[in-house]
């Protein structure tokens, strides 16, 4: 019975706690200074340690694209000419 007191108590406790941070995030000040000094820096490291791997894929992509566009035409001059029935 006690301990489901207590139990109750730090539920209601937590709660609380946890409703006046999420107030105190929600006002614009608290988001501008999230955004500059934990989202900004966060996502730039991101997006230099993905870099390469974006360029790299780019890249394949584009090469893969190509050889598909040259498979295509050889098959057509191929069939055009007959090579191919």
């Amino acid at each position: 019975m006690e301990s489901d007191n207590k139990q109750k108590t730090n539920t209601i406790l937590v709660q609380k706690l946890l409703h006046k941070i999420f107030l105190s995030l929600n006002n614009d000040e608290s988001r501008k200074y999230i955004q500059i000094y934990l989202i900004d820096p966060l996502m730039n490291h991101v997006l230099e340690r993905i870099f390469p791997y974006i360029i790299i894929t780019s890249v394949l992509f584009i090469i893969l694209i190509l050889c598909i566009i040259t498979i295509c035409v050889f098959i057509y001059y191929n069939i055009k000419n007959g090579k191919i029935v």
